[in-house]
């Protein structure tokens, strides 16, 4: 399902392109250009769009990257902190809909096809959970996704998710700040912070692949 709204997303950016030609791809760029003013100028509508358009598979990073410029004009500090509060309301909601009416809708769907949704062992959920925020490549939104259908405890969901959502959010806020601010400190702050969670998840993953050979 993400790879088909990516697909769709691309399809009709490319249809834009096709059929205005340049024309066409100015006015995407020029209307995503008064989208980001709107949002820097606004800072209540930065919050929620992090806080909400990321579940609609929309990327997390140029939210992220905004509210570091915001960052630049009223404080870092308070850049990070609102945007890891939008993303835990982010965390929020989309567990709870993929555990209720969406964990309903993709299990019938699944069954067409005679597969069903894997039902894990419930000491291996926290694993789980850890491996698939810490993997690099896996979109945010998607482990929202995948830990509520699973059917993850909450508390557990959010104990993991947070601290790691929260660390890597502020490496970008910062990396962010520190280009458009022209502090080599945040910079040099954020790319270090990216770059260990990087590190630690692709440790991660190598550990569960040789676990899974050697099971």
């Amino acid at each position: 399902m993400v790879l088909s709204i990516f697909s769709m997303l691309g399809v009709l950016y490319f249809v834009v392109i096709t059929i205005g030609g340049d024309e066409g791809k100015q006015y995407v760029l020029d209307n995503w250009s008064l989208f980001e003013k709107f949002l820097l100028n606004n800072g209540f509508w930065l919050f929620v769009a992090l806080a909400i358009l990321p579940g609609f598979i929309l990327p997390c990073a140029p939210f992220l990257f905004l509210f570091g410029i915001w960052g630049t004009k009223y404080g870092t500090g308070l850049a990070c902190a609102y945007s890891v509060l939008a993303l835990s309301l982010n965390l929020v909601w989309t567990y709870w809909l993929a555990h209720g009416i969406g964990r309903s809708f993709i299990d019938k769907l699944l069954k067409r096809f005679k597969y069903k949704i894997p039902e894990l062992p419930p000491n291996n959920l926290t694993q789980w959970a850890i491996i698939l925020r810490l993997t690099p490549g896996i979109p945010f939104i998607f482990t929202n996704y995948a830990l509520g259908l699973l059917k993850i405890p909450f508390s557990k969901y959010l104990l993991v998710s947070i601290p790691i959502v929260a660390i890597t959010d502020c490496g970008f806020v910062l990396a962010s700040a520190g280009i458009f601010g022209g502090s080599w400190k945040f910079i040099w702050s954020g790319v270090s912070i990216l770059i260990i969670m990087i590190l630690i998840g692709r440790t991660v993953s190598k550990k569960q692949n040789n676990a899974d050979k050697s099971i």
